[in-house]
């Protein structure tokens, strides 16, 4: 086995000495969901210190980090984006509290004339019942569906607006995160993808309306918008001291101003 070249290694024991003294240095810690820690808790934890002197170590990840490390007392918050299973919340005694709407957009390619598709439309291509993009207006090609597959044992949000039971569609590009379903939608001119709009709007793609409605935080708080997932921060316990502080500035107006940015607000 080929050892690491020295450079690398320093590299590497360089960031974990960096992330070590990162987290001791915060008087409280979250990690989770990638969605909503670059989408707005970096930014509120931020505003939070600045307010109160309070420092948050934040750092990303995905549903499991953010059940994990609290189930572990790693960190006293974790992220998700899938709501909790009831009988894991009862068994480690997790409580959730919903602090953000993420507006899943639909995304194709910016070569592709489409512009608007049904939810019925949309459903129908994850579910292999369409597979053509002449059958919805567009040109007479395949239609190459880019599917992150993920929280399989959770309620995940896009399978439950959309109806999907089991697998998707056959011929379905499956991925593991949110970057490469924008990447591959962004390289393949006939691919169609549904992503977080916080990633998709920085991207070289396009996002579509449903049923005529664009994926905005203002239709999104309207009701207007239905491709949407709720956003939760995790505790063990009721929440307490600075835990407790930071959730509550999180649900303020001062906090639910900087997740309005990206997402629909739920205060």
């Amino acid at each position: 086995m080929k050892s690491l070249p020295l450079r690398t290694l320093f590299c590497s024991i360089c960031l974990t000495l960096i992330f070590t003294a990162l987290l001791y240095a915060a008087d409280i810690g979250y990690q989770g969901t990638h969605i909503l820690t670059h989408g707005a808790l970096e930014d509120v934890a931020k505003a939070f210190q600045k307010k109160y002197g309070i420092r948050v170590f934040v750092k990303g990840g995905g549903c499991a980090d953010g059940i994990a490390v609290v189930v572990r007392d790693k960190h006293e918050m974790g992220g998700i984006c899938c709501p909790l299973n009831p009988d894991k919340a009862s068994k480690f005694n997790l409580i959730q509290q919903k602090v953000a709407v993420d507006i899943k957009a639909v995304i194709i390619n910016t070569k592709n004339k489409i512009n608007n598709l049904t939810l019925k439309q949309v459903s129908d291509i994850h579910n292999g019942l369409i597979t053509n993009w002449k059958q919805v207006g567009g040109r007479d090609k395949p239609i190459a569906l880019i599917y992150r597959d993920h929280c399989r044992d959770m309620d995940e949000p896009v399978r439950k607006v959309l109806g999907i039971k089991g697998a998707v569609a056959k011929k379905a590009i499956i991925v593991k995160t949110d970057k490469e379903v924008v990447e591959y939608v962004e390289r393949f001119p006939d691919a169609i993808g549904i992503a977080p709009r916080i990633f998709a709007q920085d991207s070289k793609v396009k996002m579509i309306n449903i049923d005529g409605i664009a994926p905005t935080p203002e239709n999104t708080e309207k009701g207007l918008y239905s491709l949407k997932g709720d956003l939760y921060i995790i505790t063990k316990g009721t929440p307490a001291g600075n835990t407790k502080k930071f959730i509550e500035f999180v649900l303020s107006d001062e906090g639910q101003a900087i997740i309005g940015k990206g997402f629909a607000r739920v205060r």
